[in-house]
């Protein structure tokens, strides 16, 4: 599952993020095509908040090349009437199953189309089950792995460079499979809506949630995913044999203010020390200053025993000794 997204990054650095390489091994970056929404950068995204994406210009006629644009996170439904802001569906469509997609009704109609989608982001957020029912659920922050010395919640530590030859040298990004699809308001114009396609997660996520996203490891399979001439049954068995390499993700716990879907500062992903662990800390402090008392008050008894137990036989020498003279 994947409820929470972070991308901070602004429309200029974004299409420098998301570089490529053409047919002809040209360095290219992704044309930011304004659409009706408006894409506000923030550290905390929820559903039916604007996510920038990434499609192929196809769609947006252009024979070439790709296009960012924004996109409201959470497909609408293909035989949604009236305001899109007020849906009465009540259908949950920011995740879509990969086990299921190509028979939801619910996206058939974008499969067909083939207006398959990347979803850019720094990072994404996820809740770890609590050990009981009192305690609430910790959130983390999960994010590509990044060079030496790079921060994921720290951007100062971030050079954002982009290199004709070696290309983006800055933050890595996540790159999510999704599908997309388009919505005609009743003056004509035209809305787009995306959803992230997940799937059971694998060793390395298990421990935190049963599901995760699609994740699109290299610029091969970008490509393929885009590819609008690639028919649906292809690129979905594409996504159905990737596997997430070890050492792709890295995760660090977060404060619970990322709960709140409206903070959408920079703390929400920063790092933090869990309570949990705060609380062993301590105990495991107190417990070790308790050994050295218990240890120390041993030491002492030891001592006075010793004590004791010498003036006893000095005790009984010296009666010894008056009761020899009395004889």
């Amino acid at each position: 599952m994947c409820g929470r997204v972070c991308c901070a990054l602004e429309p200029d650095t974004l299409c420098c993020v998301c570089e490529y390489k053409d047919a002809n091994n040209k360095l290219c970056k992704p044309t930011w095509t304004d659409t009706e929404l408006k894409y506000n950068p923030s550290c905390n995204m929820g559903p039916q908040d604007i996510l920038p994406c990434i499609v192929s210009g196809s769609h947006f006629e252009e024979e070439d090349g790709r296009v960012l644009c924004a996109m409201i996170w959470g497909l609408i439904p293909p035989w949604h009437q009236g305001n899109y802001k007020k849906r009465s569906d009540k259908l949950s469509t920011h995740n879509g199953r990969l086990e299921s997609i190509q028979t939801s009704k619910l996206y058939l109609q974008s499969l067909q189309r083939r207006q398959r989608c990347i979803v850019v982001c720094e990072g994404y957020y996820e809740w770890k089950a609590a050990a009981s029912n009192k305690s609430s659920k910790q959130p983390y922050y999960i994010y590509a792995a990044q060079d030496e010395g790079v921060k994921a919640d720290d951007p100062t530590t971030w050079s954002n460079e982009l290199s004709e030859i070696d290309g983006w040298k800055g933050f890595k990004v996540l790159k999510l499979a999704g599908i997309f699809g388009t919505y005609k308001t009743e003056k004509g114009k035209v809305i787009h809506s995306c959803t992230i396609i997940t799937k059971a997660s694998n060793e390395s996520l298990s421990w935190l949630h049963h599901r995760m996203p699609v994740y699109l490891n290299n610029e091969e399979e970008c490509q393929v995913w885009l590819n609008k001439d690639l028919p649906t049954d292809a690129a979905v068995k594409m996504l159905n044999n990737l596997a997430l390499q070890e050492g792709t993700l890295k995760w660090h716990p977060v404060s619970t203010t990322v709960n709140n879907v409206h903070h959408k500062t920079t703390d929400c992903r920063k790092e933090i020390q869990p309570k949990e662990e705060k609380k062993n800390s301590q105990a495991s402090f107190m417990a070790s200053w308790l050994q050295k008392g218990s240890t120390g008050l041993s030491k002492r008894k030891s001592t006075d025993n010793k004590n004791t137990n010498t003036g006893k036989e000095e005790d009984e020498a010296k009666a010894s000794k008056i009761q020899r003279k009395k004889i």
